[in-house]
């Protein structure tokens, strides 16, 4: 096991079914959390601490109703200089804690051009553009050919949007990339991911989806739309967080309505 899952396990023995990762700007879902435990990342053996604004860097255990959950309050990145393995290492924790089901939400930028600023969608697929490392590389026996034909678990999917239809929050749904960045795309590397059908891309999940499947979790995937090079021009950083805030504020109603109903 594990330094950093032996040190929470050696403080608690909270054992959460939902695991909950917060993309940048997203921490209005934390607003839902009757909070138990708090540990900053800081704090855990052998535990990766993120350099980017908007990734606070903490695990929180608490509930939403009568659901036990662990929440991430921000991840890292591969573009930050760490590995694979250290930018799963959330989602090993999460399944070390007994977790059996992962919420994983993110900032992303649009791709299909019908998609605007603000929009929620959900993770139907993904494509894997960050071709330097793959999480499992090294990992032992047939389980590392993990299959992911259904990386989003349908029935997940199925479920948020009636709840986001009862809720009259409009949500799409889409195939997410992902990229290594720390740059953004240039106009001709976004319209070949739309001539590819690809919806929305951004820097992160889908290193977390692999390993989260290859642990046997039933994956959630949901994208707040923060910024489109084709109707605004230059993207920043800044303007990511400010519209990933206004739109975690919605996603963070359905997702407690989702854990609720369990």
């Amino acid at each position: 096991m594990e330094k950093y899952i032996e040190f929470v396990k050696s403080k608690t023995n909270f054992e959460p079914e939902f695991s909950i990762i917060i993309g940048s700007g997203l921490g209005p879902i934390l607003d839902k959390v009757e909070v138990i435990e708090r540990f900053a990342y800081r704090e855990l053996p052998d535990f990766p601490v993120s350099t980017v604004v908007g990734h606070k860097g903490e695990l929180i255990l608490g509930h939403i109703g009568n659901k036990k959950v662990a929440v991430f309050n921000g991840r890292v990145h591969f573009y930050e200089g760490y590995s694979m393995k250290e930018v799963t290492k959330t989602i090993r924790l999460a399944a070390g804690l007994g977790t059996k089901k992962l919420i994983i939400t993110n900032a992303s930028g649009a791709v299909n051009k019908t998609l605007e600023v603000g929009d929620i969608m959900i993770i139907n697929d993904h494509v894997n553009f960050i071709f330097a490392e793959n999480p499992l590389r090294g990992e032992k026996g047939n389980e590392r050919f993990v299959n992911l034909t259904d990386a989003y678990n349908h029935k997940m999917i199925e479920k948020f949007k009636s709840i986001a239809k009862k809720e009259n929050v409009s949500v799409r749904e889409g195939v997410y990339c992902a990229v290594s960045g720390p740059n953004y795309e240039t106009i001709a590397e976004l319209n070949l991911m739309n001539r590819l059908g690809i919806d929305a891309v951004g820097m992160s999940t889908v290193p977390e989806v692999i390993v989260a499947r290859y642990l046997k979790m039933e994956v959630l995937g949901i994208s707040c739309i923060t910024d489109s090079v084709f109707s605004s021009g230059e993207v920043s950083h800044e303007e990511v967080i400010e519209v990933a805030e206004k739109c975690g504020r919605k996603i963070a109603v359905l997702v407690e309505k989702f854990i609720r109903e369990g």
